[in-house]
C-alpha cells in the first residue's frame, strides 16, 4: 500500500490472508469488502488494485465507495463488466476529487475479494473537493422530494395479487406508487382498488405477449396512466410480477447510482458488454441470441434507423429499470412508432424489444442515466431461495431492493417470506447481524413458539380416504404390471375396495421412452400412521433385451384426496437404490405438472423427513405427489399427509 501521511485502521468483511494491508483475500461470500479508515479527512482521486482476483475464476466486478462516518457510503466508481482485459490490475480513476475519511472496496457478487497490493491516489486538499457527507445529505434531501412510480404488468392469480401488493406496501416508502396493468378483459377486484392511495390498477388496451414489443407498450400504457393518476411523479421504474422487493427501497441510494451512469446492472450475473452499441443496420454476430433473430427480421434495422432515428441499440434487463420521467417520456412520445414494429416482428424470430429500446432511447435522446433496482438470478436462471434472503440480501448494494425469480405461489417459502407480515418478521429475525441481549431473547422466544407449533402438527396415512376402515388400510394392496409400453400414457392403479372418487387417487404417467416396463408396487398403512410404499421397475427394449442403467420411465402420482396438502416423505438410509432416486419430485394440481423441492427437511438418525406444501385449485380441487419410476431401481419410503390430519374413517365399536 502506498504511503499515507495520517493514521489509519483497516477492516474487512472477512479474512483468509495473514494480513490486511497486502496479499489480502476474503472468504468466499456475498459482496465481500475491504476498508481503510483514516484518522483525518483526505482528498482522494482514485484507487488501484494490483493482483486483483489473481488465480480466481470470477468476473472482475468491483465498486469503490467513500464515507465520512463509516456508516453511510457513496459509490463513486464501478466496474460492472465481466469480460474486460484488466491483466489482474484494476485502476479506478474518479471523475472528480472527493474528501472523505473511509474508503471501501467491494466485490460485486459471490466470491472472494483478493488483491496483492492497493494504491490510493491522494491529492492536497484545496477546499473545492466534493465532500462526501454533503453529497449524501443532498441525495437524502432529493430522495424525500422524489415521487416514484413503479409499473408492473400483471396476469397472475388474485391470491398472488394480494401478496404482490402486500410486498410493495411493506418495502416501499410513502413517496413511491405502484401502477398495475391488468389485461384488457380481466375484472379488477374491488378490494385492490381501495387498499391504498399508492396503488392503482387499470385495464390496458394492449394484448400482451411474452415476446416482441407488447411488454414495452404495456409499460408505456402504465406511464401514460401515471401521468393522469400520479401527475407529479419524476421517476419511473419497471418491475416484473415475479420480481419481489426484499428490503426497504432506498431512493437516495438509487439516485446516487443514476449519477454513476452505469450502462449495465451493478452486480449482474450476466455479461452484457457484447450486447452494447450494436449497429442496427449491421448487428453483431456475438452477444445474446437475440441479435441472430434481429438479423433475420427483415426491415427491422431500417425501421429503427429511419423511423426512430436510432443508429445503435444495447441489450440490458428490463426488470427494475429506473430512470427519470423525462427519459421515459422520450419513449412515450414514440409509442405510436413503436407500435408499428408489430408488422415486422414474428414468433419465429422472437425478441424482447423491451430489453433493447428503452436504454437506446435514453442514451440517444435522454440523459443516458439509468440504473436497475432488481437483481436477476441469471446464473443458472434459478428461483430465489431462503438462503438468498438470509445471506445475500443483507449484503446487497444499497440501491438494489428486489430479486427475481420468485415463484408466484401462496405456499413457496421464499415468496411467503417477503409477501406476508409473519414472513418478514421471521426473516428480519434471521437477517439480524447484531446479536445483543434483545436479539438473544427474541430467538429464545421464537424457539419456544416453534416447539409449541411443531407439536400441534398432525400427520397421517395418505390412504386414509381411500378405504373405509383401518383393517383394509393395514392390508393395503399389491399392484403389478408387465411389459407395459411407455408411450406418454396414464395408467390408473386398480385399488381394491377403494371408496369411489371423482378422480384417480393413484396412477402412473409414463414417459415416451419406447421401452416396455414391468412395475411392482406395494402400499400399506403402518401402526405409526404413515404409508409404507415399495416399488421396483425393470425395462426391456422392443427386441426383448434387458435395459441396463437407471433411466426414468415415468411417475407414480398419489393423492390423499384432502385438497391442500403437506406431503411428508420419510427416507431411511439404504432403503432406496440408487440413494438419490427420489431427488426429483413432481406435483400435479389437476392443471399443471411441476417439479418442486422440500419446504422443510428434518434429519434423524440414519434418515430424514422431507415436507412439501402444495395447494389445490379451488375448494374441491386435489393435489398429487409424483414419485419417479426408474428402471433398475428400488424404492422403500414412508409417506404421510398433514399438517392438520384427521381420520375420516368410522370407528367400529
Amino acid at each position: 500500500m502506498n504511503k499515507i501521511n495520517t493514521g489509519f485502521t483497516i477492516l474487512a468483511s472477512s479474512q483468509t490472508s495473514l494480513q490486511l494491508t497486502e496479499d489480502f483475500s476474503s472468504q468466499i461470500e456475498w459482496f465481500p469488502w475491504w476498508q481503510i479508515s483514516f484518522d483525518e479527512q483526505i482528498c482522494i482521486a482514485g484507487v488501484s488494485l494490483e493482483g486483483f482476483l489473481e488465480g480466481a475464476d470470477q468476473p472482475p466486478l468491483i465498486t469503490i465507495l467513500l464515507s465520512d462516518d463509516g456508516e453511510n457510503w457513496l459509490p463513486v466508481w464501478t466496474q460492472p463488466f465481466h469480460e474486460i482485459d484488466f491483466q489482474k490490475n484494476i485502476s479506478g480513476v474518479f471523475k472528480q476529487t472527493y474528501s472523505a475519511r473511509h474508503i471501501r472496496v467491494r466485490y460485486d457478487g459471490y466470491g472472494s475479494l483478493s488483491f496483492r497490493d492497493i494504491n490510493i491516489k491522494t491529492l492536497v486538499c484545496l477546499g473545492n473537493e466534493n465532500k462526501v457527507g454533503e453529497l449524501l445529505f443532498n441525495y437524502e434531501k432529493s430522495a424525500l422530494e422524489a415521487k416514484v412510480v413503479i409499473s408492473t404488468l400483471f396476469n397472475e392469480s388474485e391470491d398472488y395479487l394480494r401478496q404482490y401488493i402486500d410486498n410493495f406496501l411493506a418495502y416501499s416508502p410513502d413517496n413511491v406508487s405502484l401502477i398495475i396493468n391488468f389485461p384488457t378483459d380481466r375484472l379488477i377486484p374491488d378490494y385492490a382498488k381501495k387498499i391504498s392511495s399508492r396503488i392503482h390498477l387499470f385495464n390496458g388496451n394492449i394484448h400482451r405477449e411474452k415476446w416482441g414489443h407488447t411488454l414495452l407498450l404495456g409499460h408505456l400504457e402504465a406511464f401514460r396512466e401515471a401521468q393522469i393518476v400520479f401527475p407529479n411523479f419524476n421517476y419511473f421504474s419497471t418491475m416484473a410480477s415475479n420480481g419481489l422487493m426484499v428490503r426497504k427501497m432506498n431512493i437516495a441510494a438509487i439516485l446516487e447510482q443514476l449519477s454513476l451512469g452505469c450502462r449495465v446492472p451493478v452486480a449482474c450475473e450476466r455479461a452484457y458488454e457484447r450486447d452494447l452499441d450494436v449497429d442496427v443496420l449491421e448487428p453483431t454476430f456475438h452477444g445474446t441470441w437475440m441479435w441472430h433473430h434481429f438479423r433475420n427480421t427483415t426491415g427491422l434495422g431500417e425501421f429503427l434507423s429511419e423511423k426512430l432515428e436510432i443508429e445503435q441499440v444495447s441489450a440490458t434487463q428490463i426488470e427494475g429499470l429506473f430512470a427519470r420521467r423525462e427519459d421515459w417520456n422520450q419513449l412515450h412520445v414514440r409509442k405510436d412508432k413503436i407500435r408499428e414494429l408489430g408488422s415486422l416482428l414474428s414468433f419465429e424470430n422472437f425478441m424482447a424489444i423491451e430489453e433493447i429500446l428503452p436504454t437506446a432511447i435514453f442514451d440517444q435522446f435522454g440523459t443516458g442515466q439509468y440504473t436497475h433496482i432488481c437483481k436477476v438470478h441469471w446464473l443458472g436462471t434459478r428461483l430465489v431461495t431462503i438462503s438468498d434472503l438470509l445471506e445475500m440480501v443483507p449484503n446487497l448494494p444499497d440501491h438494489v431492493c428486489a430479486l427475481k425469480w420468485f415463484e408466484r405461489s401462496r405456499t413457496a417459502l421464499p415468496t411467503l417470506a417477503v409477501t406476508t407480515p409473519w414472513g418478514r418478521s421471521l426473516l428480519e429475525l434471521g437477517q439480524n447481524q447484531q446479536y445483543d441481549i434483545e436479539q438473544f431473547q427474541r430467538v429464545t422466544f421464537a424457539k419456544k413458539l416453534l416447539s409449541k407449533a411443531c407439536n400441534e402438527e398432525r400427520f397421517g396415512a395418505l390412504t386414509n380416504r381411500w378405504w373405509a376402515n383401518d383393517e383394509q388400510g393395514e392390508v393395503g394392496f399389491n399392484w403389478s404390471i408387465e411389459n407395459l409400453p411407455c408411450s406418454r400414457q396414464i395408467v390408473p392403479c386398480e385399488i381394491p375396495n377403494c371408496i369411489p372418487a371423482r378422480i384417480f387417487p393413484a396412477y402412473f404417467f409414463m414417459e415416451d421412452t419406447g421401452l416396455r416396463v414391468s412395475i411392482s408396487l406395494t402400499i400399506r398403512e403402518s401402526s405409526d400412521g404413515e404409508n409404507i410404499l415399495r416399488m421396483a421397475c425393470t425395462a426391456l427394449t422392443d427386441k426383448g433385451v434387458l435395459v441396463s442403467g437407471v433411466r426414468l420411465q415415468g411417475y407414480l402420482y398419489l393423492s390423499g384426496l384432502q385438497g391442500d396438502t403437506v406431503f411428508c416423505l420419510t427416507l431411511q438410509d439404504g432403503k432406496c437404490s440408487p440413494a438419490d432416486v427420489l431427488a426429483r419430485i413432481v406435483f400435479h394440481n389437476e392443471n399443471d405438472y411441476e417439479v418442486d423441492y422440500p419446504d422443510r427437511i428434518e434429519h434423524f438418525v440414519r434418515g430424514e423427513k422431507r415436507y412439501f406444501a402444495r395447494t389445490a385449485l379451488g375448494k374441491d380441487g386435489q393435489v398429487w405427489i409424483g414419485l419417479p419410476v426408474y428402471c433398475n431401481s428400488t424404492i422403500e419410503v414412508g409417506l404421510s399427509i398433514g399438517p392438520n390430519f384427521c381420520s375420516h374413517r368410522i370407528l367400529e365399536i
